[in-house]
C-alpha cells in the first residue's frame, strides 16, 4: 500500500463539523489524501506555485499537499495559507446556488476550520531563511478575480471586483499578522520546546484526550504555559493551540459557547463583522441542509464576545441550533434524547 501525505496542518477548531459539511468535507479530504508521495515531484509543486494567483481555495489546498509530498515545506505552507485566505471571501461573497453547490462550499469550510487551519510545517516559520522565503512568496501572491473566476461551486451572486479585492486584502493582512506573531513564538526557544512537547503528546493520543485523565491535564497545562509565554513575548492577541479533541468528559462543553444563552449574556443589535460572517455561513448551511432560519438571537458575553445563534428548521430532519462566534461554529439538534433546548426568545 502506498504511503499517503499526512495532514500535518493543525486543526483550527476541534469542534463537531455541522452535518451539512460532511459530504463535501469527506470529498475534499479524500482528494487531498490521494496525493501519492512516490509519484510526486518538485516540478509538480512548482507548477502549483506558479499558477497560485489563478487557483481557487480547494486547488490551493491540493497544491499544498503536493508540495508537502515533494518535500517542499516552504511552498506547501505558502499554498496552504493562500488557500485559507482565498476561501474566506469566496465563502462569504459567493454564496452557493444549490444544495450540490453548498455541499462543496461547506466541505471547504469544514476542511479549513476543522482540519487545515494551522500554519503548516512549524519549522518553516522557526528558521530564518525558510521564513523569509515563505513571506516573500505570500507577499507577492495576488489572487486573480474576474467574472470567469470559479470558486469551485456555482454562486447565486457575485461581488464586484473592487469588493472582492478589498475582502482579500483584509483577510491576507490579518493572516500575515497572525503568522508573523507565530514566527516570533516558534523562534523562541522556550515556546518552541513547549510546542514540541505539546505536539508529542498529541501524536501519542491520535484519537484525542479523555477529560479527567493525566494526558488531558498535561495537554491543558502545556497550553497554559504556551499562553503565558506568548504573553511574555508581548503577543497578547495570539491564539495558542486550540483545545484538543475530547472524546468524553464534562469539560468538553466548555470549549465553545453553550447552545442555550446564559443569564450573563446581553442581547445586542446593530452591525458587527462576527454577526455578518455567521449569518453568511448560516445562509450557506440552509441551502446545504434544505432548511430555513426560523429565529435568530445575537448576544455578547465577557468570555466569548459576540454570539450568534439561530434555529434552523429542515424539511427532512429535526430543528437544529447553530451557535457561532468569531472563533468557533457548532450545531446540534434542538432535541437530543431526553435533552431539549428551549426555542430562542423573540
Amino acid at each position: 500500500m502506498r504511503p499517503r501525505v499526512p495532514i500535518i496542518v493543525a486543526a483550527a477548531l476541534c469542534l463537531p463539523a455541522p452535518a451539512s459539511a460532511q459530504p463535501g468535507l469527506e470529498a475534499l479530504l479524500s482528494r487531498l489524501q490521494s496525493v501519492d508521495p512516490e509519484r510526486t515531484t518538485p516540478a509538480d509543486c512548482d507548477a502549483h506555485v506558479g499558477n497560485a494567483p489563478q487557483l481557487n481555495a480547494p486547488d490551493l489546498l491540493y497544491g499544498a499537499f503536493v508540495c508537502y509530498a515533494a518535500k517542499r515545506p516552504v511552498e506547501g505552507n505558502f499554498l496552504l495559507t493562500a488557500g485559507q485566505v482565498r476561501a474566506m471571501p469566496d465563502l462569504r461573497l459567493l454564496p452557493p446556488a444549490s444544495k450540490a453547490d453548498s455541499d462543496v462550499a461547506m466541505g471547504l469550510y469544514g476542511v479549513i476550520y476543522f482540519q487545515a487551519g494551522g500554519p503548516g510545517d512549524d519549522d518553516v516559520l522557526r528558521q530564518v531563511a525558510s521564513r523569509a522565503r515563505f513571506f516573500d512568496l505570500f507577499d507577492r501572491w495576488t489572487p486573480a478575480y474576474s467574472p470567469a473566476y470559479d470558486p469551485g461551486w456555482r454562486g447565486r451572486r457575485r461581488p464586484s471586483e473592487a469588493a472582492y479585492r478589498t475582502a482579500i486584502a483584509e483577510v491576507k493582512a490579518s493572516r500575515r499578522r497572525q503568522l508573523a506573531d507565530a514566527a516570533t513564538m516558534y523562534a523562541d526557544a522556550t515556546y518552541s520546546d513547549l510546542n514540541r512537547r505539546h505536539k508529542d503528546l498529541q501524536r501519542r493520543n491520535p484519537q484525542g484526550f479523555v477529560e479527567g485523565t493525566p494526558n488531558a491535564k498535561a495537554a491543558r497545562d502545556l497550553r497554559d504555559l504556551m499562553h503565558q509565554r506568548a504573553l511574555a513575548l508581548g503577543l497578547e492577541t495570539v491564539a495558542t493551540p486550540r483545545p484538543e479533541k475530547a472524546t468524553a468528559g464534562p469539560d468538553a462543553a466548555l470549549r465553545f459557547p453553550p447552545a442555550t444563552p446564559e443569564a450573563s449574556e446581553v442581547r445586542v443589535s446593530g452591525p458587527d463583522p462576527v454577526v455578518e460572517r455567521c449569518a453568511d455561513l448560516a445562509e450557506t448551511m440552509t441551502i446545504a441542509s434544505e432548511s430555513r432560519i426560523v429565529r435568530v438571537l445575537v448576544t455578547r458575553s465577557a468570555r466569548w464576545g459576540a454570539i450568534w445563534r439561530a434555529d434552523l428548521q429542515s424539511k427532512r430532519g429535526p430543528m437544529e441550533r447553530l451557535t457561532c462566534t468569531s472563533i468557533s461554529t457548532s450545531s446540534r439538534p434542538r432535541v437530543m434524547g431526553s435533552e431539549s433546548l428551549a426555542p430562542l426568545p423573540e
